[in-house]
């Protein structure tokens, strides 16, 4: 089973289409977005992919997203699923944490925990793939304003996290 991760879109909806095909070609089972969406324009052209394909979309808001009124409209029957600040998902028996990582207490009491196989998470636009005791920690990076943008496939058979520019 594959998963796709992004992260960090900033309101860039043509970097958004770009990595919801990539992620259909590689054929992932679900969608997780850590934050700083920057519009419901970009979950919207996400869910025109993943919907009519019956893949689900996960989705924490980032400190960028806290104060837009764009969330309270956006609606429910699209697949998407607005976790809040913070979001727990199984996942085929996998355990997943999702969140910004702006709240770094809350950030790294998540990941010393050791309840989660795998935290996912955004801000710093940086990569990022460690394992902290039992714990997979991934960054996608930054599919809105990187250099490059890129986003993840994670595949949880093999264990190889796939970096793909966008």
């Amino acid at each position: 089973m594959k998963i796709g991760i992004l992260s960090d879109t900033h309101g860039n909806r043509l970097s958004s289409a770009t990595a919801a095909h990539w992620r259909v070609k590689s054929g992932v089972s679900a969608v997780f977005h850590c934050g700083d969406i920057g519009g419901a324009d970009v979950l919207t052209e996400l869910a025109a992919v993943f919907e009519p394909l019956n893949i689900p979309i996960y989705a924490v808001y980032g400190n960028v997203d806290t104060y837009s009124p764009d969330w309270k409209f956006f609606p429910t029957h699209i697949g998407v699923s607005l976790l809040g600040r913070f979001g727990e998902v199984n996942v085929k028996g996998k355990s997943i944490a999702l969140l910004h990582s702006d709240d770094r207490v809350r950030f790294h009491k998540t990941i010393e925990c050791g309840e989660y196989d795998v935290v996912l998470f955004g801000h710093s636009h940086v990569i990022y793939d460690h394992t902290v005791g039992r714990t997979r920690c991934i960054n996608p990076g930054s599919a809105g304003r990187g250099t490059p943008n890129t986003c993840a496939v994670l595949d949880f058979d093999s264990s190889e996290l796939s970096i793909l520019n966008i």
